[in-house]
């Protein structure tokens, strides 16, 4: 037997609603997410398909974000190079140091040293004591990729430090790696203004600044990302979240009392090296821990405790 119901939708008490998603707030949070990108680059790479886990966005007019203008300065355009002038990973670095600054890092670091690969446009940084470190961090690395793409390397363009003495050099106005230098501080001090987290954390801000940049800037003559052009898939960013948030880490089980508490309360600082496990600053023990074991609230509000 067949039964039909009758509703009368007319007796509905209260207004019609459409629940959606927040496209504003959606933007907001990509934008936070890597480092504070510009929300028109944003939302043009966010249709260009490039980058997994990236939604398609779209921002209202009149955007304003004031971490970004604390942290971030106007400078004219730069006109792109016609040509790719190498051919192969490694054939060319671009390298500079950087420091020393005002404040060590958590770890006792004053000076930076950021590398660009000409080709891919691929960056790392390393982070250093004493600024005469840099030599063997670009030894180590100029080992790494001739290994990789078994072709030696046939220049370094530096400002002529004497770190790299021992090198051969192109010497020049580096403007590559200068331009990526200011990218990189920039980020990193928009992130760190967004939450006043203490500026001895500029070292894992400018990390997490690093491991963004190569996820969503492009070649633009490739057409792809220096992710994608180092390991040959599109790069995901469904794990990326916003520097100094507040984040959960779990305990171990074994050291957990019957009515303790199951986590430890963290700020999110940046992600590990070699894993997909998140770097964080536990507020009770004052120190990082590298964890996989880490959940975020992204919705609270976003107020730094003391650090």
């Amino acid at each position: 037997m067949v039964k039909v119901f009758r509703v009368d939708l007319t007796s509905v008490s209260g207004p019609a609603r459409c629940l959606v998603a927040n496209p504003s707030a959606d933007i907001w949070k990509w934008h936070r997410r890597l480092g504070h990108l510009s929300f028109d680059r944003l939302v043009r790479l966010s249709s260009m398909g490039l980058i997994r886990g990236l939604p398609k966005l779209r921002a209202e007019k009149d955007l304003v974000c004031h971490p970004c203008r604390h942290g971030k300065m106007v400078a004219a355009s730069h006109i792109p190079v016609s040509q790719v002038m190498t051919s192969y990973l490694g054939e060319l670095l671009h390298m500079d140091t950087v420091g020393p600054a005002r404040v060590a890092s958590v770890s006792g670091k004053w000076y930076m040293l950021v590398v660009v690969d000409d080709f891919w446009r691929f960056s790392w940084v390393f982070f250093m004591e004493f600024k005469d470190e840099a030599f063997g961090f670009v030894r180590d690395l100029v080992l790494r990729l001739r290994n990789e793409s078994h072709k030696a390397m046939r220049a370094i363009r530096s400002d002529n430090g004497g770190e790299f003495e021992t090198l051969v050099l192109k010497t020049s106005v580096n403007g590559v790696v200068e331009r990526k230098n200011r990218t990189l501080v920039e980020m990193a001090l928009t992130m760190l203004d967004e939450h006043r987290t203490p500026r001895r954390f500029w070292a894992e801000a400018v990390n997490t600044a690093c491991y963004i940049a190569n996820r969503i800037f492009l070649r633009a003559f490739l057409g792809k990302t220096s992710y994608e052009l180092q390991f040959g898939r599109r790069p995901s960013v469904k794990h990326l979240r916003a520097l100094g948030y507040r984040c959960f880490v779990l305990k171990k089980a074994g050291h957990l009392d019957k009515f303790e508490s199951h986590c430890l309360d963290g700020i999110f600082l940046v992600y590990a090296s070699n894993s997909r496990a998140f770097r964080v600053w536990i507020l009770e023990a004052k120190q990082v821990v590298e964890t996989c074991e880490v959940s975020f609230d992204e919705t609270m509000p976003r107020t730094t405790p003391r650090l």
